[in-house]
This record gives structure tokens, C-alpha cells and sequence, in this order.
């Protein structure tokens, strides 16, 4: 009997300590301090060589995720998250347009819930501790196992998890992208009474909202040989109101990595675009095939895109 105690303790005491050296394992801490955890603060967002600097709360209530972004620069603009609705508020010179949008993945909420995927066609890494935001940070990199997709680097904070900056950079260690706190509050609010947007009630709300048709729409295409670790997560079809014709938006990721595919018909007299282009961390690639304009967008590489236009027949 004593021998059969001794045994399972020895049997516990060893996944418990395989568990702790899991190196993946600071991964999924971070996605679920995110979802977590009450916080708020200012980051700054660098895109097309533009810094942004936005402010966030989040609040976790019950089952429910709360979250509100405000951009502080440039002209006003919202954004309040609950659960997997978003929607987003901005201002034009008459009305106050509110826009509905899948579930955000917007900074610190950047890294997925497994790691399953990741570990197929990433490696991890460690870097010497830092601070971010005068918090102490475990600084973490994930590098691709192929040329499809890009370098992240993250300062994770020592005392939460939460990811208090991100870059992004190529082969040739060049920045994509970055985006950092420059101050961040942990704390245990319980108030929603922030929830809420901060528009001009003098102005007219206009919602734009465009009808799913995706459970009706047939797909008529088929995708033979994308990058490695890339599935589908979203698939979204929409009608163009003006040359009447319905675009067919999917959404493929490795956990880290987002690229938007888009699928249409090319109206009479309209010239279809082809090639690649980049601006600034975004490339497309655009393809025209048998009347259909074909047009993969996304942070990633241009091989990326190129790839995934070359990979659709009819």
C-alpha cells in the first residue's frame, strides 16, 4: 500500500513538473491573463510608418469579456467589444457611423488559446528579462519554421502575463510592426460605467451593417496547397450594393499570423487588377481568374499572399 502512495505522488509530482517546463505553457498564460484580467492603459500601434497612440480598458465580469479602445490621435474613433460583438464608432462631418465586426484581435489580445498549431510551424525562445511601461517583462520569441510567415517578439509582464509590447520583424530582422504600452494599471475594478461610447449626441447615428449570406452562398472554388499551418476561421459572404455582386471574404491564420482572402465577380468594363504590392507592413497580391477578381491581403509576407491567389482554381 505504501509503496502504491509513494508511487503515485512520484507519478504526480513528475507531470506537474513536466507541465511547469512546457516552455509553451507561458503562451497560453498570456492569452488567458488577457481575458482575464481587469486592466487599462495607453499603448502606441506602429502601421504604415504611422504611430498611433490608443487607450484600453478590459474587464472581466461574470462570463463576460468587456472592452473599449479609443484612438487619441487623428480623428475620433471607438471601439467596444462585448464578448465576440464589436462595434465600432467614428465620426464623420454629419453623423456618428457605427460598424459591426467579428470578434477583434487587437494588442495585448494577440496570442491564441493552444498553442497546438504554433508549435508546428513555430520554435520558442527566450531573451534577457526587460522592462516595458516600468514594468518588469519575460521577454519571449517565436520563430518561423518556414519563410511563409514572420518573427514575434514578446515582453510578457513578470507579474501578470499580459503582453505589454510586441514586434514583428522579417528574416532580415527588419520591423514590420510594433505596438508597446506606455502605461498599464492592473487592478480589480468592479464599475462599467466607462462602457460606453464618448460620441457627440448632437450628431445622427447611422449603422452599417451588411447582411450575411454566407450560409447560402455555394462555394465554387477550390484552394490546393497553401502555406503550412494556416486554416480557415472565418468565411463571410456579402452583397455589394452598387454593382450588385457578392463578395466572398475568408480569413486564415496560424494563431499569430492573419491574412484576408476576397473573392468577386469582375463587372463588364471593369479592368481586373494583378500582381503584388506593398504598403507599408501590408502586402497584396491580386489575381484574375475565369471573371473573378482574386485578392489575398495581410501582414505577412509577400510569398504569403502570392501563395494563397495561386492556390484557388475553379
Amino acid at each position: 500500500m505504501g509503496k502504491r502512495i509513494l508511487l503515485f505522488f512520484l507519478f504526480v509530482f513528475t507531470s506537474n513538473t513536466f507541465a511547469q517546463s512546457d516552455p509553451w505553457q507561458i503562451i497560453v498564460d498570456a492569452h488567458q491573463a488577457c481575458r482575464n484580467l481587469n486592466y487599462q492603459g495607453v499603448f502606441q500601434a506602429e502601421h504604415l510608418k504611422e504611430i498611433r497612440s490608443l487607450e484600453i480598458i478590459h474587464a472581466r465580469h461574470g462570463e463576460q469579456e468587456y472592452t473599449r479602445i479609443n484612438t487619441l490621435d487623428g480623428a475620433p474613433s471607438e471601439m467596444l467589444s462585448l464578448g465576440d460583438a464589436t462595434f465600432v464608432y467614428g465620426t464623420n462631418k454629419n453623423n456618428v457611423v457605427i460598424e459591426k465586426r467579428d470578434q477583434h484581435r487587437l494588442f495585448p489580445s494577440v496570442l491564441p488559446n493552444s498553442t497546438t498549431n504554433l508549435r508546428k510551424v513555430y520554435q520558442i525562445d527566450f531573451g534577457k528579462n526587460d522592462r516595458v511601461a516600468g514594468r518588469a517583462a519575460k521577454v519571449v520569441i517565436l520563430m518561423p519554421n518556414d519563410d511563409f510567415r514572420y518573427f514575434y517578439h514578446f515582453w510578457l509582464d513578470q507579474e501578470t502575463s499580459i503582453p505589454l509590447k510586441m514586434i514583428v520583424s522579417d528574416h532580415a530582422n527588419q520591423l514590420i510592426e510594433q505596438t508597446s504600452f506606455t502605461k498599464v494599471n492592473v487592478n480589480q475594478k468592479k464599475d462599467l460605467s466607462w462602457f460606453k461610447p464618448d460620441i457627440d449626441l448632437s450628431k445622427e447615428y447611422v449603422m452599417h451593417e451588411q447582411e450575411d449570406l454566407s450560409s447560402s452562398a455555394p462555394r465554387f472554388w477550390k484552394m490546393d496547397n497553401i502555406p503550412n499551418g494556416f486554416k480557415e476561421i472565418s468565411f463571410r459572404v456579402t452583397r455589394i450594393s452598387g454593382p450588385n455582386v457578392l463578395n466572398h471574404h475568408l480569413i486564415y491564420s496560424d494563431g499569430l499570423a492573419y491574412l484576408s482572402l476576397f473573392i468577386q465577380p469582375v463587372r463588364k468594363g471593369q479592368k481586373p487588377k494583378e500582381g503584388s504590392a506593398s504598403m507599408g507592413n501590408t502586402n497584396i497580391s491580386a489575381r484574375y481568374i475565369k471573371g473573378h477578381q482574386i485578392m489575398a491581403v495581410g501582414s505577412v509576407p509577400k510569398k504569403t499572399v502570392e501563395s494563397f491567389v495561386n492556390s484557388i482554381s475553379f
